[in-house]
């Protein structure tokens, strides 16, 4: 996670706009603890180090809301710095009669919201138009379009994270955040206020400006749309059932084995290569673009990989040769799995052509 390199002196400053502080942060929100009143205090004098002391403890929840709203971790680290920038200036307006976390995840939801207006809407993988015909080569990305992008596991929640525990799989999956982008803006803010981060109605509705009659339409609206892409329940990657799957597709992938392949893969499974608008759908066709386009140019040598987590999912580092015969980053996979007919099976497989993406979500840029 990014951090400021210095704070501005405190100016105290009361804002008319200045979010207010209340909400409930039930669930994954619950709060970590009431601030340190010694720290707050200094704090509110124009202490940068003990402001930096008190959000410490929040800023990666902040960074998860901020990446559920805005689809990519480089994105959510800016607005995690803008937001922490935002409640220095406007600490004075925090009274202490609610969570302190709510607080900053009422800034950090209009951070994203201004964000928004000047983005364009990433797109999920294998959301940009109907699947290509068996056979067809892909053709050069769009530089018009931007997609979702993957963080890692350790940017989302970390060893000794209070809130671990209640970090559901599915509300940091790439899948519920591609959804998530589908979304307009204030309905994907309402969602996650409401149904993530336990905010009643009218505290969703403060936050938005809206009554709590149109946060009932915007949760509505932003429930049956998302609902309308959920996947199957995807199992812990712990299970050993999953980890001997996870072996025998590192190893298809080493021996560039079409069959090993095919065996680890669902009959609707889906394959995608952003920055690529082409994704195939289907055994089949996945089946064939692998063999024709990837491992049949790979043999002998195979494609390497290395093991990681990013969304909760199974996630692998691609290395290929350079010219000097080094094996070095090439792209990033992530696995969505689902258990079918009681059997791990692979129902997605998203291929990212970015090694700066990989290495950004902690993987080697090279193989000895």
């Amino acid at each position: 996670m990014g951090r400021w390199s210095a704070w501005p002196r405190h100016t105290p400053e009361v804002d008319g706009g200045a979010p207010g502080a209340g909400g409930t942060l039930r669930g994954e929100g619950e709060d970590i603890a009431a601030p340190d009143p010694v720290l707050l205090a200094r704090a509110l004098a124009g202490d940068d180090e003990a402001f930096a002391a008190l959000v410490q403890p929040y800023q990666r929840p902040v960074f998860r809301h901020c990446y559920r709203m805005l689809g990519s971790g480089a994105d959510a680290e800016d607005a995690t710095q803008d937001t922490l920038e935002r409640a220095w200036r406007k600490l004075v307006t925090y009274d202490g009669s609610g969570p302190f976390g709510a607080w900053l995840q009422r800034i950090a939801t209009n951070v994203c919201l201004d964000g928004l207006r000047a983005r364009r809407t990433r797109i999920g993988p294998a959301g940009y138009g109907p699947a290509a015909a068996p056979g067809t080569m892909p053709g050069p990305p769009d530089p018009e379009l931007v997609w979702v992008e993957p963080v890692s596991d350790s940017d989302l929640h970390g060893t000794g994270d209070p809130e671990d525990e209640v970090v559901r799989r599915e509300e940091i999956s790439l899948a519920f955040v591609a959804a998530l982008q589908r979304l307009a803006p204030r309905q994907r803010a309402a969602l996650l206020l409401h149904d993530v981060l336990g905010f009643t109605h009218a505290e969703v509705g403060e936050v938005l400006s809206v009554s709590t009659t149109a946060v009932n339409s915007l949760l509505s609206r932003a429930r049956e749309s998302v609902r309308a892409t959920d996947g199957k329940p995807q199992p812990s990657i712990t299970e050993p059932r999953v980890q001997q799957l996870l072996q025998r597709y590192v190893r298809a992938w080493q021996l560039a084995d079409i069959d090993g392949f095919i065996k680890l893969v669902s009959e609707d499974v889906s394959f995608s290569m952003p920055p690529l608008t082409a994704w195939f759908e289907g055994r089949a066709a996945v089946a064939a673009f692998v063999e024709n386009a990837i491992f049949a140019p790979a043999r002998p040598h195979g494609v390497h990989l290395q093991a990681g987590s990013c969304n909760g999912q199974p996630a692998f580092a691609t290395y290929q040769p350079d010219s000097q015969g080094h094996l070095v980053i090439s792209g990033l996979q992530i696995l969505q799995l689902a258990n079918l007919d009681r059997q791990p099976l692979i129902t997605a497989l998203v291929s990212y052509r970015d090694p700066a993406l990989a290495i950004r979500c902690g993987l080697p840029p090279a193989l000895s």
